[in-house]
């Protein structure tokens, strides 16, 4: 794989993340797509993601300002600087931008922990603003849910659970990707178990799990629920190989085997964003010195396709 076939295939990876944030985007009223999300959205990774991609698509700072004055109340302050750690530093650094946008504009006073204000435009003023958030498709479960219980744990286990059916889940298996500590969430589980809400196992470790269907009718859906996706490693992953290609050290210069070890390093310090959502990728540990290239080049092929059908 050459220097300038992998950066056309970083490139081609990171266009179809970016048709991933404009689906989810538009589903919840930014108007930027016609065709609805096929998974539930996860709110705090989708911000993260623009942050990451705004300077390259500027359309996206507009809508992350819109975001921020708008939508930021059903956003989780805590979660969002949990997950902020998964993805590279220029990431954190803009989170504190809409941060402070949240609080100066939004007047939403929870963001105060984490605003920084840098001086640079947040987005063109009145491209989005004035439109509300639509919360009441089908893959806006997630913040349906906090807007009818709250923006707490109970209602990201809800909606975790709700796009996650038949399986038993542990508490390890549901805090890390949401981003809680397993105690806040077993105390969450244990609390909706008892309000017979949740379905729990008796032997340990106790699996969690609900039935959907009584859900379905209850939020007047005839569909089915859209599925759980783990988009915050799949993202801190996509994110953090642009950084790599946009970094201090230019690919161009380095050899086929630094390549390869580089990129070998990106993929096993991400092995999350594939483990979670069962993507079957080459094993960078079969493919010794440059040939991994190939086989990363096939890694981001199967990331590529799961992203376009899991948009």
């Amino acid at each position: 794989m050459s220097v300038s076939g992998l950066g056309n295939a970083t490139r081609h990876l990171q266009e179809r993340t970016l048709g991933v944030l404009w689906r989810q985007w538009g589903t919840l009223g930014a108007s930027t797509a016609s065709h609805p999300a096929r998974s539930l959205i996860d709110p705090e990774a989708l911000v993260l993601a623009s942050l990451a991609f705004q300077d390259e698509e500027r359309r996206l700072a507009d809508v992350l300002r819109w975001w921020a004055t708008t939508g930021a109340p059903l956003l989780s302050v805590t979660r969002i600087r949990n997950l902020a750690r998964r993805f590279p530093d220029p990431v954190r650094d803009r989170l504190g931008e809409f941060a402070a946008c949240a609080l100066g504009e939004g007047r939403d006073f929870r963001w105060r922990p984490l605003a920084r204000p840098s001086g640079r435009p947040a987005g063109r003023r009145g491209k989005t603003l004035g439109r509300e958030p639509r919360v009441l498709a089908p893959p806006a479960l997630l913040l349906r849910l906090r807007l009818g219980f709250g923006v707490a744990v109970k209602a990201d286990l809800l909606a975790m659970l709700l796009g996650s059916p038949g399986g038993w889940l542990s508490v390890r298996e549901i805090a890390a990707p949401l981003g809680y500590t397993t105690q806040s969430i077993r105390r969450a589980a244990d609390d909706l178990v008892a309000a017979r809400l949740v379905q729990a196992t008796r032997e340990a470790p106790t699996g969690y799990r609900l039935d959907p269907k009584p859900w379905a009718a209850l939020l007047g859906t005839r569909a089915k629920l859209p599925p759980w996706r783990h988009w915050v490693p799949v993202f801190a992953f996509v994110t953090a190989l642009a950084a790599w290609m946009h970094g201090a050290a230019d690919p161009k210069q380095a050899s086929n085997y630094v390549l390869s070890s580089q990129v070998r390093d990106i993929v096993e310090s991400h092995q999350e964003a594939f483990v979670r959502n069962r993507l079957a990728i080459p094993r960078p540990e079969d493919y010794p010195g440059e040939t991994y290239l190939a086989a990363f080049r096939d890694t981001l092929a199967v990331l590529g396709i799961w992203l376009d059908e899991s948009a």
